[in-house]
């Protein structure tokens, strides 16, 4: 640990160790500094590195040190909500994918006598909307404990969102639990939902997947903006948008502070 003494006042030194300035004749350190005798023996820089230990060793905390933990703890914070959003924009990407891959293409199956019959892979919709499920349950965790207005408005949004279209999920077989989880019920989804209001829901602008994507997307923006001030540090993707891995913030953190 490095000492600045020009942070500290003549009187501040004499006060650390024994000294006072108004004694001419005073036996304290302070009072000794000219005592070539006294530097030349270690004296001072023992009790300097005395105390400073003191110091490390107790309970005292600088302001600096308060604040890099502070900054600390921002950025895992930021960058967790960051892979949250991040997961489920990749849900949702798969889940409104138009293209010859989408999920929502029917397939042809023929069973073991023999009859052919053209249906939604129903495996497949299933996996996907778990992932998606999984992706936003993290998202609620994770984002209702950030330090932002921004990011905690977008996540009220999704909650929101997702309580106004409660009815309709349920026909997916996709329910509310505590905490503002959502939950997906397999059996319900393969045998007994309606797999149009299944499609509707997750597939084509203005759907409830495509809202969802839009505030996550939104959340990611906010997160990164924030990583990028608190570390300063800016990289960006092949869509000109921030990408910043939590290792990338943490060891920008670290080495700028």
């Amino acid at each position: 640990m490095s000492l600045t003494i020009n942070s500290f006042g003549y009187n501040s030194i004499s006060s650390l160790f024994g000294g006072t300035s108004s004694s001419s004749n005073s036996l304290g350190l302070a009072g000794s500094l000219t005592d070539l005798s006294l530097i030349k023996s270690g004296a001072y820089g023992k009790l300097t590195r005395a105390y400073y230990d003191k110091i490390d060793s107790g309970d005292s905390t600088s302001s600096t040190d308060k604040s890099s933990k502070a900054n600390t703890a921002a950025t895992s914070a930021l960058s967790e909500i960051k892979n949250d959003s991040a997961a489920l924009s990749k849900a949702t990407d798969e889940l409104l994918a138009k293209d010859k891959n989408s999920i929502w293409n029917k397939v042809e199956t023929t069973d073991e006598n023999g009859n052919t019959t053209t249906d939604y892979d129903k495996d497949k919709i299933y996996k996907a909307l778990s992932s998606f499920v999984d992706a936003y349950n993290d998202l609620v965790d994770s984002g209702q404990e950030a330090d932002s207005t921004n990011v905690l408005t977008q996540v009220a949004g999704m909650v929101t969102g997702t309580s106004s279209t409660l009815s309709t999920l349920g026909k997916a077989g996709i329910y509310l639990t505590k905490n503002n989880h959502l939950e997906i019920d397999e059996d319900f989804l393969k045998n007994d939902a309606d797999m149009t209001t299944v499609k509707d829901l997750f597939n084509g602008t203005g759907s409830y997947a495509y809202q969802i994507a839009t505030k996550a997307s939104m959340i990611n923006s906010y997160a990164n903006s924030q990583l990028s001030d608190i570390t300063g540090l800016k990289s960006y993707n092949s869509g000109g948008s921030y990408s910043l891995s939590t290792a990338d913030m943490l060891s920008a953190f670290n080495t700028t502070t």
